[in-house]
């Protein structure tokens, strides 16, 4: 269920303000797929104001603020945790998708039967490389949280070091590596006899020479 959800009609000229926390389990759930792990709460404040007041444009909306988070994510070298620190601006222009429902004080034109006009058929609708510049809502209802997760991830490196000198995955493995496990004390005993059989062995090849030299 969306965080952050606010009704077109509570917004006008004058504005209507989001100051909030973004939860842990918002931030988890948001970003997972990114694999980013937040470090605590983070915190959108926003402010959200209708444009274009009667005219065409009176369902355009206008939201400007900030986002802040303070997130981790794997060193793109040594996959350790690196910190990420996101504190962005956030402009945006909302606008109607073209299904939208029109405005609820809008009537239909009657033909001069008193009839209304009937439904024209709806064409297929194509965006212009200007609206494609858009963020789109559905006409009632500004729901801010892919916006926020947008206005994250795009803020997020793309190359993480945890350091410029990080010497890579190889040797910070090689680093980390745990000494060999002991040997079981109940094969102690095998072992000391390998030991004595390859110490005879190594002995009867060194005289081995010396006893040809004397025959």
């Amino acid at each position: 269920m969306p965080l952050f959800t606010i009704p077109a009609n509570d917004i006008d000229t004058a504005g209507r303000s989001v100051d909030a926390d973004l939860p842990m389990d918002w931030l988890v759930s948001e970003l997972v797929e990114a694999d980013l792990t937040p470090l605590g709460p983070g915190h959108v404040s926003v402010r959200l104001s209708r444009t274009g007041i009667g005219t065409n444009n009176a369902g355009e909306i206008v939201i400007r603020g900030r986002v802040r988070a303070d997130l981790t994510m794997p060193c793109a070298r040594c996959m350790d945790p690196t910190p990420v620190h996101v504190d962005t601006s956030v402009t945006l222009l909302l606008v109607p998708a073209p299904s939208a429902k029109p405005p609820k004080h809008e009537h239909k034109k009657a033909n001069g039967d008193g009839k209304p006009k009937a439904k024209p058929e709806e064409e297929e609708y194509e965006f212009t490389s200007e609206e494609a510049e858009f963020d789109l809502y559905d006409g009632e209802t500004v729901v801010l949280d892919p916006f926020i997760r947008e206005a994250i991830l795009l803020e997020v490196p793309n190359f993480p070091l945890c350091s410029d000198a990080c010497p890579g995955i190889r040797r910070a493995d090689l680093e980390r590596a745990e000494p060999a496990p002991a040997i079981d004390p109940r094969l102690a005993p095998l072992n000391a006899l390998r030991e004595r059989l390859a110490a005879a062995q190594e002995s009867s090849a060194a005289a081995s020479p010396e006893k040809k030299k004397k025959e």
